[in-house]
């Protein structure tokens, strides 16, 4: 074989009994972790989550090192559903009640709720919201490192302590993500006599007004930040969020006036 390789004998034994190197044992334990990381997720992150989880754990590594370790592994993430795919039999999808009827006459007749994601130094943070569709004023919100119902639940209880509204006037409208079907999420709402609305999947319209508070919020605000840190971006969006979108920026909607100050004016409601 060394004559094959034309490679000594020598210089054979030698690397015979080396020790790894520094690189090899790091790429080692790195490699094990994230076999075991993906396997305590059912094998269903790819390689770009499971980078994130590895910055998270304290790894200094690469989305490139991460992908390449796993593909010598033989590692492969599961295929997402087709498109047409069918849900889980215990997801309960509901109808879309509000039908994009995105002019609300009155506070608390209404409110919309979405979820998004921002990245910090330490990893992502997920931000949910509650909007009142009257004046498009924010009136709960919660923000935690894990994307899970609790954190539409914690936005939720925000919401309802704030206004303390008549459930059975009240229609709460979402899309069809994992953590508005939860049943703690559908219990919590129908247990006040709230009704129910869902967009259509992968219909992005049927809660615009949400999704263009997100994507305004981002622009205006939070993006501009750069990389901080999660406590330092929470601030951030309480800020935002409570005080600089609910009683300074001015919303077409509200008369061009700061939502809680329309809801002032028009309905009595303390800004």
């Amino acid at each position: 074989m060394c004559e094959v390789l034309e490679v000594s004998r020598s210089g054979y034994y030698r690397w015979l009994g080396r020790a790894p190197s520094a690189r090899t044992s790091a790429n080692q334990t790195l490699g094990a972790w994230l076999l075991q990381r993906a396997e305590e997720l059912s094998g269903t992150p790819g390689y770009r989550k499971l980078w994130e989880d590895a910055v998270d754990a304290g790894f200094a590594c690469s989305q490139n090192r991460v992908q390449r370790l796993l593909q010598s592994a033989g590692y492969r993430a599961r295929g997402a559903p087709k498109p047409g795919a069918r849900r889980p039999s215990q997801a309960i999808v509901l109808p879309n009640v509000l039908n994009r009827a995105f002019e609300v006459e009155a506070p608390n007749r209404v409110w919309v709720s979405d979820i998004t994601q921002i990245r910090c130094l330490e990893g992502w943070l997920y931000v949910a919201v509650v909007l009142d569709l009257y004046a498009r004023r924010v009136i709960g919100w919660a923000a935690s490192p894990v994307n899970s119902a609790d954190i539409v639940l914690a936005a939720l209880r925000r919401a309802w302590q704030s206004r303390c509204p008549d459930g059975a006037q009240l229609l709460f409208h979402s899309d069809q993500g994992a953590q508005y079907t939860a049943e703690s999420v559908r219990h919590w709402l129908t247990r006040r006599s709230v009704g129910l609305s869902m967009s259509r999947r992968g219909n992005c319209w049927d809660n615009a007004c949400a999704e263009s508070f997100f994507a305004l919020a981002k622009k205006e605000w939070l993006c501009p930040l750069g990389l901080v840190s999660r406590d330092e971006m929470k601030g951030e969006v309480d800020y935002y969020f409570g005080d600089f979108y609910n009683r300074v920026r001015r919303h077409t909607r509200a008369g061009n006036l700061p939502p809680a100050r329309y809801e002032a004016e028009t309905a009595g409601i303390a800004a």
